[in-house]
């Protein structure tokens, strides 16, 4: 089953780094494997946040990964996210006085299509306006 939060963390990466262009093997670095790597940047062009750009080097082909405009704006959104999610879990792990763990989930064969994106629920939260624009 495909980790959702894998588009989050190639987004925050993006944004963390402030590239505009992004290569396979840095988005492998970000999403801790190829094959999560590659899913994440497939979900991203299909949804107009990268661009696919062959950049020839030698004597060979290699596909960079152009940031769109709107793929800035949801990167940053993503990284805020990212922060948010580290600074409750530091606060958590400081209050109770021991190191906190994420508990896994449970398998429960249910199919779970109904779930959206990361980068699509922040996307429709930025056109609602619903997140604020700068948390530091």
């Amino acid at each position: 089953m495909r980790r959702l939060v894998t588009d989050v963390a190639l987004l925050s990466y993006i944004a963390k780094k402030d590239v505009d262009v992004i290569s396979y093997s840095e988005a492998t670095k970000a999403c801790k494997s190829s094959s999560s790597a590659s899913r994440a940047l497939h979900q991203l062009i299909k949804e107009g946040l990268i661009e696919p750009r062959p950049k020839l080097i030698g004597l060979r082909y290699v596909t960079e990964y152009a940031v769109t405009p709107r793929g800035k704006q949801v990167a940053k959104l993503a990284l805020q996210l990212t922060v948010l999610r580290e600074r409750s879990t530091a606060s958590k792990e400081t209050s109770s006085g021991k190191e906190t763990t994420v508990p896994k989930m449970r398998r429960t064969g249910k199919k779970v299509s109904h779930l959206k994106a990361p980068a699509k629920v922040i996307e429709e939260a930025l056109e609602d306006e619903k997140i604020m624009p700068d948390v530091h």
